[in-house]
């Protein structure tokens, strides 16, 4: 028999051993996911099954006499109009009044749905008015549900899976809680969640039954991360069996966590993020491995949906050897031959991490490939001729962008030529700085950002000061934007053109284009090209592209006195005098 001394004994021995990445994995799970409710009491508290309901709630909920006075679809546009004037009303008052960023921060904070809000930036060119809170709120309550079913749920299972885990290995990963995706078991457990949620809202409907079948059905994400295979109805039996007897004590668990609760209330969140969150997940991650050892031994009729082994056992090295050569013979690659000898005398380390080659179920070992060799070398001239063709895609971005926003074709830039270099600049840099990195996209997402907001930033700097004040972009009124040259939108699509960059569109060019141009050709073309930018930079210098929708001067700062006049009290005449930078 169990007891909750011992489980949260081993709860906080898993701390120990991984304690950052407990930390990180909770906080995505309450950030994306919408876990641990209180997480955020200081800022937010997402969750995206309350948001569903609030938003179907505030959508749906009209006056029962002014449905007896007019048709229905009248109430309902009536309703949605004055929900409009509302949210139109929210959005004026925002300080941050430019680009789609900004929108959607500010319709998502108007709306009280940050999918609604996407919707209604989306839908803005097409829809006016009560149509266009009607539709928004329609489509975003659908998006809202998609977000919970694949990615929340998800989510959930791999936040499961990690913690069970780690209690066996030394260097589990973080990234665990994706592993779903990785594996392609997305929709089979996105159904098991959905028919736990259905059966327990219908259970909600009784008085008490929705809070006992909680405890009942405790263990269906724990089945589901150790079996993705496993379907709903017989998870949900198993979860009853395995929980027979252990619900009253699963709740006394979950009681003995009631001061963390509070204290958490004391820290606006912080002893959640940092101690409370992790070790809840833990001491349920070790029920469920405690109430699995217990079936093992007694040998219980449903022994067979238990199907990893090396879940909770470190296997030996023969064995993560066979299975990693396993899993070369079936990768569909021309060096899996390689690969096979390679894996017969690596080193490996079984207690470290879990090995995915350990999978056992149908289709875990495929992966999604493009075929593309994003670590292929390049050399001088293959870096120079990317330069020019990034250079040339920017503007290209840049032109097209003006023109659908304005209607203008203008040609954007300082030079004079069809090309942007701060766009090949970037292109380069990450392609270079970030070669040892590129095996991990989400670390070379994030340092894309960080390179090219630091060009981005330089270059308006640079430019601003050669030219007196001239400015060839400005984000002053953009959401989360830094003295108006850099802001976040831009840097988010800074971020994903340069992985696009580096992990499409380099590799292909170079391999399909670049290396087939002989080399003598190829030089050539890189010295015309050059001599061409260069004479472009000497002219432009003295000489640069400005003009309407290209550039604007900074306006000095300077002070203005504006007088106002107190509306509560205008007997005393004296207005005052407000002082603007």
């Amino acid at each position: 028999m169990w007891s909750r001394k011992e489980l949260k004994k081993k709860s906080r021995n898993i701390m120990k051993k991984h304690y950052w990445r407990v930390i990180a994995v909770c906080f995505v799970a309450a950030l994306a996911a919408g876990s641990y409710n209180g997480t955020f009491s200081a800022v937010f508290s997402y969750d995206s099954s309350r948001e569903i309901r609030n938003v179907i709630q505030e959508n749906t909920v009209f006056d029962f006499n002014d449905i007896r006075m007019e048709k229905p679809l009248d109430t309902v546009i009536r309703h949605f109009e004055q929900k409009h004037v509302q949210e139109e009303e929210m959005v004026k008052k925002s300080p941050y009044t430019k680009g789609v960023l900004s929108g959607i921060v500010n319709y998502s904070l108007a709306t009280g749905s940050v999918f609604s809000g996407i919707i209604a930036i989306l839908l803005r060119p097409v829809f006016r008015g009560a149509w266009l809170s009607l539709i928004a709120a329609a489509a975003g309550a659908a998006l809202l549900f998609f977000w919970w079913l694949f990615v929340r749920n998800i989510i959930e299972v791999g936040t499961c899976r990690f913690f069970m885990e780690a209690d066996a290995y030394q260097n589990t990963g973080g990234n665990r809680i994706f592993y779903l995706y990785k594996i392609r078991r997305v929709w089979r457990t996105a159904r098991v969640m959905l028919r736990k949620s259905l059966y327990q809202g219908l259970w909600y409907l009784t008085l008490a039954g929705g809070w006992i079948k909680g405890y009942s059905y405790m263990m269906v994400p724990y089945l589901a991360a150790e079996n993705p295979d496993i379907k709903g109805r017989e998870a949900i039996a198993v979860s009853r069996k395995m929980m027979r007897g252990n619900k009253w004590n699963a709740f006394l668990m979950d009681c003995s966590f009631l001061g963390w609760n509070l204290l958490s209330l004391f820290t606006l969140g912080l002893i959640n993020i940092f101690y409370a969150n992790p070790y809840k997940q833990g001491a349920r991650a070790e029920l469920y491995l405690a109430l699995r050892e217990k079936a093992l031994e007694e040998g219980a009729d449903y022994c067979h949906v238990f199907t990893d082994r090396y879940l909770v056992s470190v296997p030996s090295e023969e064995v993560v050897r066979a299975a990693l050569e396993r899993e070369a013979r079936l990768a569909d690659t021309p060096d899996w031959k390689e690969r096979a000898e390679a894996a017969r005398t690596m080193p490996v380390f079984p207690e470290q991490e879990y090995t995915p080659a350990l999978f056992t179920i149908e289709g875990a070992d495929r992966r999604f490939r493009l075929g593309i060799d994003y670590q292929c070398s390049y050399g001088m001239t293959g870096i120079i001729l990317l330069f020019f063709i990034f250079s040339v895609v920017g503007w290209c971005w840049e032109v097209g962008l003006h023109l659908v926003q304005s209607g203008h074709l203008v040609n954007r830039g300082v030079l004079h030529g069809p090309w942007l270099p701060i766009y090949g600049s970037g292109g380069v840099l990450v392609l270079i700085l970030l070669k040892k990195v590129r095996e991990r996209p989400v670390v070379t997402f994030f340092l894309t950002m960080l390179i090219c907001g630091c060009v981005e930033y330089a270059t308006s700097w640079v430019l601003e000061m050669i030219h007196h004040g001239v400015r060839w972009w400005d984000y002053s009124g953009y959401f989360l934007n830094l003295n108006g040259r850099v802001c976040a939108e831009g840097l988010l699509i800074f971020g994903l053109g340069g992985c696009g960059f580096i992990y499409i569109l380099a590799p292909l060019v170079m391999n399909g284009c670049i290396r087939r141009i002989p080399v003598k050709r190829r030089v050539l073309l890189c010295v015309l090209l050059i001599l061409l930018f260069v004479g472009d930079f000497l002219y432009s210098g003295a000489h640069p592209n400005t003009g309407q929708g290209i550039t604007r001067h900074r306006q000095e700062y300077r002070r203005e006195e504006v007088r106002c006049v107190p509306e509560q009290d205008p007997a005393k005449g004296a207005g005052i005098t407000a002082v603007f930078l």
